[in-house]
């Protein structure tokens, strides 16, 4: 989605999007659309830790771009800096654009850069990325940098060979002047199978990705900088964007080194598991492409919920309780077909104004994409509370948390049950094997589940967090707090467990961790 400029009429019919009726329902009117399923006995889940799914997993990352016109004040922006560290991201997703570093070109030819030549106010927009990229370095999380289209106007065609040589001088500046050796991915072009996008086609977006290799390459940065792509979006009625990574793994082997692709689901293909079913033959894919394929990370670049999107760019679902159960299901149907991350979109609705909006100050209700997990403009536009946590944030912190980078997905195996989901994820730390588990109920009704884990686990302390409408503790600044313990629980055997609604249940062996948000 990124900066989504419109929704071009393809995209309109393909993703059934046409119907007014269903772009203005309600949330529970959406969840309830269909008719849930009945329930019988308890399912019965074993989770296997020898059995990897895959490794390593690389976490759940969060889109985090500068805040051009809508700062926050620097009492929100250090609320915003702890809210960060305690969901722990896997990696960052930061776009921009060249304007932001480089002002065109001297009369010979030479690049004329921002940290050079810019006034103070162009200098103090790019230490807005530094900013990011700072707490990114301090945190020790990966970034993913890039640029949402073409530059327009600032170089000819969008094959014109200055724009990957500005792109290569602003990541030698940032990494090797400025030291934020966390700047590990290059994104070319956000959704470049969009209209939206200024990209032209495909074959034009290759030809530009093979021309910024080449220009890394030059650089000495090819070793330490990854190009990702092909970074497209659809859904499972628009299939297109998704075979752009075959195309990619046919004609950029060497320049891609991480394959990526966005998805805003449609609630059906969350609720009946297309998000797992289509991720796990893009996964085969990779493996019979060869094992060099395979090796390449694979990230969902951007993730959420289309269902329900109004006003050209917004989603007001993120406010409401079912948009945590809807994205817990989503990543876990990412994690179980074998992929190994996915990011948020977004971190706070003020980062982005909905295309072609006005941008009053303060802004207004039409202003500012809702995507975020608060809004840090909602005091000035007269909702202090939009601040507060919103529920989403509560699934996929503790996901994001519990499921680290670099630890392992194993296996879950059982019956399949209508809308309900169980990933597991394992580490060693600190000379002991940690063991978590996250099960999704996606219907209204009462779901058992009798969990075993083979081989060890025999008396762990288990710490439970609940995720449900009407229980999900959290502490006073709306951090998931535990629910229980479970003293020397006996997983070996076996523990008879209940969802007593739509909600999400995690278990994990690691301890609570009080008073830490880093």
């Amino acid at each position: 989605m990124g900066l989504l400029r419109r929704v071009s009429r393809r995209e309109v019919v393909k993703t059934g999007l046409a119907s007014a009726g269903l772009m203005v329902a309600s949330a529970a009117g959406l969840l309830g659309s269909e008719s849930e399923p009945g329930r019988g006995e308890p399912i019965r889940l074993e989770v296997d830790p020898d059995r990897t799914v895959v490794e390593p997993f690389l976490g759940l990352g969060v889109q985090w771009d500068p805040f051009d016109r809508y700062q926050p004040s620097a009492e929100d922006w250090a609320i915003i800096c702890e809210r960060m560290a305690y969901c722990r991201p896997g990696f960052l997703r930061v776009m921009g654009s060249a304007s932001a570093y480089c002002l065109g070109f001297g009369s010979d030819g030479e690049p004329r850069y921002v940290w050079k030549e810019g006034t103070p106010e162009q200098k103090a927009r790019l230490e807005r990325l530094c900013d990011i990229l700072r707490w990114a370095q301090s945190h020790r999380v990966d970034v993913i940098l890039g640029e949402w289209g073409p530059p327009r106007g600032l170089v000819g065609e969008q094959t014109d060979p200055r724009w990957p040589r500005i792109i290569a001088g602003c990541l030698e500046y940032l990494r090797k002047e400025r030291g934020f050796k966390v700047v590990r991915y290059y994104n070319l072009i956000n959704e470049p199978n969009g209209d939206w996008s200024g990209n032209r086609d495909y074959p034009t977006w290759r030809d530009c990705i093979r021309g910024l290799h080449q220009e890394l390459a030059r650089a000495g940065l090819s070793k330490q900088v990854a190009i990702i792509g092909p970074d497209t979006t659809g859904s499972t009625g628009w299939m297109e964007p998704f075979e752009w990574l075959d195309r990619c793994v046919r004609d950029l082997p060497e320049e891609v080194g991480v394959w990526d692709l966005h998805w805003y689901a449609l609630d059906p293909e969350v609720l009946k598991g297309d998000i797992e079913r289509v991720l796990a033959e893009k996964r085969r894919m990779l493996e019979a492409a060869g094992p060099s394929a395979l090796r390449k990370p694979r990230i969902l670049g951007e993730s959420g919920m289309l269902t329900g999107r109004v006003n050209g760019d917004q989603q007001p679902r993120v406010r409401s309780f079912e948009y945590g159960v809807m994205m817990a299901d989503y990543v876990a149907q990412v994690a179980r077909a074998g992929w190994q991350g996915a990011t948020a979109w977004d971190l706070d609705d003020a980062m982005h104004l909905v295309n072609g909006r006005h941008a009053p100050d303060p802004p207004d209700d039409l202003t500012l994409k809702v995507w975020g997990f608060w809004n840090s403009q909602g005091a000035r536009m007269g909702r202090p509370e939009e601040m507060a946590l919103r529920p989403w944030y509560y699934t996929w912190s503790l996901f994001s948390r519990l499921f680290p980078s670099r630890s392992r997905i194993v296996a879950v195996t059982g019956p399949d049950a209508p809308r309900v989901r169980a990933v597991a994820g394992a580490r060693r730390l600190g000379g002991r094997d940690e063991l978590t588990l996250m099960l999704v109920n996606n219907s209204n009704a009462r779901q058992g589940a009798a969990i075993r884990v083979r081989g060890g686990f025999r008396k762990a302390d288990l710490t439970t967090y609940h995720y449900f409408e009407t229980d999900r503790p959290a502490d006073a600044k709306g951090y998931p707090k535990a629910k229980q313990v479970l003293r020397a629980a006996d997983l070996s055997h076996g523990l008879d467990l209940e969802l007593p609604t739509r909600g999400v249940l995690f278990l994990t062996t690691a301890a609570e961790e009080k008073g830490r948000t880093g």
